[in-house]
């Protein structure tokens, strides 16, 4: 199997603590990662073909993920992303109206470090393998 170390991950959440906490736990495992706690700064920063996935909170002040994602893949159409969020299933049921195909994309907290491990890893090497 490949390695997928010197990837680059795109994180927005705006708990500034699981932000670190993803931050950190990704580059130990080689991991290239920008952070961002406001999805407005990251949309402002976000460059075409720099990221081979993105994780993205769900329900964040100022621009949910979903909507976040949309502007994202208007710049970059080929984007991989993941939600991860702990948001109530009435929240995801009134955002599956317009997305129907979102509970494919969710990752749902709690979740344990190791699980967002083997879930980025086999993500990229699907990607990488298509």
């Amino acid at each position: 199997m490949p390695s997928l170390k010197g990837k680059n991950i795109l994180i927005v959440d705006d708990d500034e603590d699981l932000t670190n906490l993803y931050e950190t736990f990704l580059k130990f495992d080689g991991y290239k990662v920008d952070a961002f706690t406001d999805p407005i700064d990251a949309l402002s920063s976000f460059k075409k073909n720099v990221y081979d996935l993105v994780l993205l909170d769900l329900n964040m002040p100022k621009m949910n993920g979903v909507e976040l994602s949309q502007e994202l893949q208007n710049i970059d159409p080929d984007l991989l992303f993941r939600f991860i969020t702990a948001t109530s299933k009435e929240y995801i049921e009134n955002l599956k109206i317009k997305n129907p195909n979102l509970e494919k994309n969710i990752i749902y907290k709690p979740l344990w470090l190791n699980e967002i491990r083997t879930t980025i890893h086999s993500l990229l090497y699907n990607n990488d393998q298509q």
